[in-house]
């Protein structure tokens, strides 16, 4: 039978929080989970019961989330892998496999990049390692919003950036994750405000250093009909990648985990343990990238895809 165990850490001053979740197996390999906007250690629900299953799993609250400290604007991304490093520590987890969704994705390839040593693999899911144009003053308003208190357009605005997707796209449980998020981002308390204050205003100025380059095995995923983080974007990364593997989920958009908790899981096991990804009913198929490309810009035109659709317009991606 599993059971948690509560570590705490300070790093620089600020506190970090982590449980983990330890399976019933001693010699089981940890995974680490690392959320987006408001995301909290206990609150990743199915999704996490999936990995439980076959994994130790280890969730946090870096500062800036949940029970740990708030964390100021101009503390960067380094600092939060850095912190990172430090609750692994305390916590005894080594040689680990990484899940960075959303904003977390950024402090999740950062300590891929900083502690190669310690990462198994990682996945990407959704990736917001720089924040794209068009949802650059979307993010802004969302500041403004908060401040003026304005709570019931700050949530209506926010599930609606996470949530975007194409009209008449069809999302699994759509409806019913937009009104979870709806009353998570209505009902906000002071400290959180100046939590999502402070990170969104970190991630608007936020530029991920491409070097040194991930050499572990990635996975980069998201749904097929995400626009706050969209295929094109998420390809882009995973060709920086020598060993990475992209791929949509059907009937999802950026928030995959809370909409398909079973299939994510699934996809996230079957990589971390070394299964084979292609031929999976649940999404497309698979991208391998050969080598890195040296500008991000290149993805596209490599693996034939359009800009504004997530269908091949030329070749399979499977390799």
């Amino acid at each position: 039978m599993a059971f948690e165990e509560f570590v705490v850490s300070g790093y620089g001053g600020y506190k970090s929080e982590g449980r983990t979740l330890w399976h019933r197996d001693p010699a089981a390999e940890t995974i680490v989970l690392i959320g987006g906007a408001l995301q909290r250690k206990t609150a990743w629900g199915r999704f996490e019961a999936v990995l439980a299953d076959r994994f130790h799993v280890f969730t946090v609250d870096l500062p800036g989330w949940g029970d740990a400290d708030t964390l100021p604007a101009s503390y960067g991304v380094d600092f939060l892998a850095a912190a990172l490093h430090d609750l692994l520590g305390a916590a005894g987890h080594q040689h680990v496999h990484l899940l960075g969704a959303s904003y977390g994705s950024g402090i999740a390839h950062r300590y891929a990049q900083t502690c190669p040593q310690e990462v198994r693999s990682i996945t990407l899911a959704g990736p917001l390692l720089w924040v794209p144009d068009d949802i650059r003053e979307d993010l802004r308003r969302t500041v403004d919003l908060l401040e003026g208190e304005r709570m019931e357009e700050f949530a209506e605005l926010s599930a609606d950036i996470i949530l975007r997707s194409r009209p008449g796209a069809r999302v699994a449980r759509q409806s019913a994750v937009r009104r979870i998020l709806h009353s998570m981002f209505r009902g906000i308390d002071d400290a959180d405000r100046a939590k999502y204050r402070n990170n969104t205003l970190r991630l608007l100025q936020q530029a991920p250093s491409p070097l040194p380059l991930i050499t572990v095995p990635v996975l980069v995923a998201t749904g097929e009909h995400d626009l706050f983080t969209p295929p094109d974007l998420c390809r882009e990364i995973a060709a920086t990648c020598p060993d990475a593997r992209f791929t949509l989920v059907h009937d999802a958009d950026h928030a995959m985990h809370l909409e398909l908790p079973n299939q994510a899981g699934d996809l996230l096991t079957r990589f971390a343990t070394g299964e084979p990804l292609d031929g999976l009913a649940y999404c497309y198929p698979v991208e391998y990238s050969a080598a890195p490309s040296p500008t991000p810009g290149c993805a596209r035109r490599a693996h034939g895809y359009d800009r504004d659709s997530p269908q091949p317009v030329g070749r399979s991606g499977s390799a």
